[in-house]
Parts: C-alpha cells; structure tokens; sequence
C-alpha cells in the first residue's frame, strides 16, 4: 500500500474510474480521485479515504473536507483544467 504522508501537499488529477484506493486497499470503488504527491508518486484514492486523511486549503487554513466535496473538486479539475491542492493532515 502506498501512503499519504502527514504534512504533504497533493495535487488533484480529478475523478478515476480505477476500481481500487492505493491507501487501504479497498476494491470496487465506484468514487475515486487521483493524487500526485509533491515527489511525483501517483495515487488513486477513495473519496471516503481522501476526506479522512486530507485537508482543503483556504485562505490560508486548512479544513476538513467531505467526500463529497472530495468528489467535487476532482469533477471541477477535469471539467476546468483548474488546479488544487489538499494537504494530508
């Protein structure tokens, strides 16, 4: 298994449809989000691991962030071509 580590900021790639999170393993997910560490390790997480683990910045803050707010902000990245970052907490 691959980890989020503490501290790390993770750019969100947007919503995959690959069907297993990198972070515990589950299978069969139907919600998903991809992740780049700041060292360039690719990770694909479920939201719901996502919302536990990472944290949403804004202005200047950190906040907890929901798996559907997760979910989201990795539709908006695909939509837009925006970028956003979350930070593990």
């Amino acid at each position: 298994m691959k980890a989020i580590n503490s501290g790390e900021k993770y750019k969100v790639l947007g919503n995959t449809d690959y069907p297993v999170c990198d972070c515990c393993g589950k299978t069969n997910l139907t919600r998903a989000v991809g992740l780049e560490s700041e060292g360039g390790e690719i990770l694909n997480v479920g939201v719901i691991c996502a919302s536990k683990l990472l944290r949403q910045n804004y202005m200047g803050k950190t906040y907890k962030a929901s798996a559907d707010a997760i979910l989201s902000i990795g539709k908006r990245v695909k939509r837009e071509g925006v970028t956003t970052y979350l930070t593990a907490k």
